[in-house]
């Protein structure tokens, strides 16, 4: 058992596991400017109901998405079976070294389990999502599951001055909606880059131009390259409202991988604190290099 996990634990497997991920990764990528539009359809819909139809449908095209989980899949492993090896050196020796120096030395295999967990947080993540797209308007009332009633209060929007090259277009815009589940009301402002988090569904606004004319006036005497001022919207006004949209999103992995970036980060900042600031640095790099290779 113990020449099994050192095996599937061994460094050169991760190089080549590694190595091999990023290869299927450009293959896909090269597959997926050959049918964008097919690719674009996993926004939205779980990964494994999206393969079981569309993705089997045109299995000449996504062979490369289920062999991606399998490397990552044995990436998993490689970084369980390295974990298990390192701690399984550095805790019989936990006494000797002192407490201090313990934890820095095992900040490396914490670090090594919150990655698996956030691996796992991605794989919920492409299984569990959901996402909607509803048009938004004033006045507008509809039921959404887990979040109850929504209904649409008001819209305001904000512009850029006129003294601003971008005037006359939308800088901001607000939408107030009140949400009423289990018989309590309560009301809420989203807005560009302003998401709302309402029982663990995530509601961002976003917004598409509606369609303009336009017309063509004749071209400036002096040769010009700028084809901008060739063709011009006929209606160019402030009048002229975008299509908004919520797009209402429910990823259970988003609450395992943004807290857990964050703790990585918090882990690798003391470590490397710790290691190369810290007056005991050429200590604890010996201590470690006679803790891990005898």
């Amino acid at each position: 058992m113990k020449k099994i996990i050192q095996f599937a634990g061994d460094l050169r497997f991760a190089f080549w596991l590694i190595l091999s991920a990023g290869a299927v990764m450009w293959i896909g990528s090269i597959y997926a400017s050959m049918d964008y539009t097919l690719i674009y359809s996993i926004n939205g819909e779980p990964l494994f109901d999206w393969f079981s139809t569309k993705g089997m449908e045109n299995i000449s095209f996504t062979w490369w998405i289920p062999v991606m989980f399998i490397i990552f899949f044995l990436l998993g492993i490689n970084t369980f079976a390295c974990t298990i090896n390192r701690v399984m050196i550095l805790l019989p020796k936990r006494k000797i070294i002192g407490i201090k120096r313990f934890l820095v030395l095992i900040s490396p295999s914490m670090i090594h389990i919150l990655f698996m967990l956030m691996l796992a947080g991605h794989f919920l993540s492409f299984t569990a999502v959901s996402q909607q797209k509803i048009p938004v308007s004033e006045g507008e009332k509809f039921d959404i599951t887990g979040m109850g009633n929504i209904s649409i209060n008001s819209i305001s929007y904000e512009y850029f001055p006129d003294s601003s090259l971008l005037r006359q277009r939308i800088k901001q815009a607000h939408v107030e909606i009140t949400t009423e589940s289990n018989g309590i009301a309560a009301s809420h402002k989203v807005a560009f880059m302003e998401p709302l988090l309402i029982n663990g569904n995530i509601i961002i606004l976003d917004m598409e131009k509606k369609k303009q004319e336009r017309i063509v006036i004749p071209a400036p005497a002096d040769d010009n390259c700028n084809k901008e001022q060739k063709f011009h919207y006929s209606q160019k006004s402030s009048d002229v409202k975008p299509q908004l949209f919520f797009l209402m999103i429910k990823d259970p992995g988003l609450f395992i991988l943004l807290p857990g970036f964050f703790i990585v980060i918090a882990i690798m900042g003391w470590y490397f604190y710790q290691t190369n600031i810290s007056k005991n640095n050429k200590d604890l790099m010996e201590v470690e290099n006679e803790s891990i290779n005898g």
